[in-house]
């Protein structure tokens, strides 16, 4: 919760100086979903939700790249994170390997079974 900050008018403020430069929108709100589970106003779908929404408001088209871009992020998130899903908080695991088995079917990735 360091890297955030508020505007005077209620707007968040999100600041990660980690690894600045351009990349993936998605990226950043897996790892963001990834990191502050107890922390988030509202469930994990409605972020994202709200999340896209946001940026075709500010009239950047995602039709084209959006879930695939998505898929690809939560991959390689639980790829990052899944040793901290699996030893943490009940049912926090098993949201993630939904949306990566769901992520890797869209994007015809094969799963060991």
């Amino acid at each position: 919760m360091g890297n955030l900050g508020t505007y005077p008018d209620g707007r968040t403020i999100l600041l990660d100086w980690a690894f600045p430069g351009a990349g993936p929108a998605c990226w950043d709100l897996s790892w963001y979903l990834a990191l502050n589970r107890a922390r988030l106003p509202e469930p994990k779908e409605a972020m994202i939700s709200r999340f896209r929404a946001a940026l075709e408001d500010r009239g950047i088209d995602t039709g084209s790249w959006w879930q695939q871009q998505l898929d690809l992020c939560m991959i390689g998130i639980m790829a990052t994170f899944s040793w901290g899903k699996a030893l943490g908080v009940a049912g926090e695991l098993s949201w993630w390997e939904a949306r990566v088995a769901d992520a890797a079917t869209r994007q015809r990735i094969p799963v060991p079974g």
